[in-house]
């Protein structure tokens, strides 16, 4: 390792100080950093992974919305490519948990685009989503009931709606609907559009 036995034995249980050189052998040895060592400064690879993931994919709240492709469903969880990650959101895992009931490994945020989201006539009703607003995306909740708001990939692009199942249709049929009435509900069948997650809660601006 570079340093005698007893000196990292002095370092490891902290009754001698260590200054930056030896922070440099330790690091090479432990594959870590000296800041680290020294300071508890994370590389930024590590403050880089957490927090709950901002998709660089614009969900359109109106008549389209961008391609999905980098969001894959397997085992009825989706995933998320790296590439796509334009930044990470800290927000408290407390509250994920308790207010939205959901956890942060299964978040993502994503940017809202479109006016369906929100009733000219009624704007500030509650649910509104507006143009630049973000949702927060339950990944694990993909499942129609009760009815709600989702982020769906609808085969031409992600959109944000409100989803519920046609009742007694066979094939079964999903309802996809906006808060904007200039906007008319369309059905598709199940398997035709892929949910990929429950909305729970969304960030503003005022």
């Amino acid at each position: 390792m570079g340093v005698g036995i007893p000196t990292y034995t002095h370092h490891e249980n902290g009754t001698r100080a260590y200054g930056p050189d030896d922070a440099v052998t330790y690091a090479r040895r432990f594959k870590t950093t000296p800041e680290w060592l020294l300071f508890g400064v994370a590389r930024q690879t590590e403050i880089a992974s957490a927090g709950v993931p901002e998709i660089d994919i614009r969900a359109g709240a109106g008549g389209g919305g961008m391609a999905g492709g980098e969001m894959a469903a397997t085992s009825g969880q989706v995933i998320i490519s790296a590439d796509v990650i334009r930044s990470r959101w800290g927000l408290p895992d407390d509250y994920l948990r308790s207010e939205l009931r959901m956890t942060a490994s299964r978040a993502a945020v994503i940017e809202v685009t479109g006016d369906s989201g929100y009733n000219p006539d009624n704007a500030y009703a509650p649910g509104s989503l507006f143009p630049g607003d973000r949702v927060i995306v339950d990944l694990s909740d993909t499942r129609p009931s009760p009815p709600g708001a989702f982020l769906v990939h609808d085969g031409l692009g992600l959109v944000v709606k409100l989803v519920d199942v046609v009742r007694g249709s066979e094939p079964v049929r999903l309802r996809l609907s906006s808060r904007n009435p200039h906007y008319e509900p369309y059905e598709v069948v199940e398997g035709e559009a892929r949910i990929i997650g429950r909305v729970r809660g969304r960030i503003t601006a005022i």
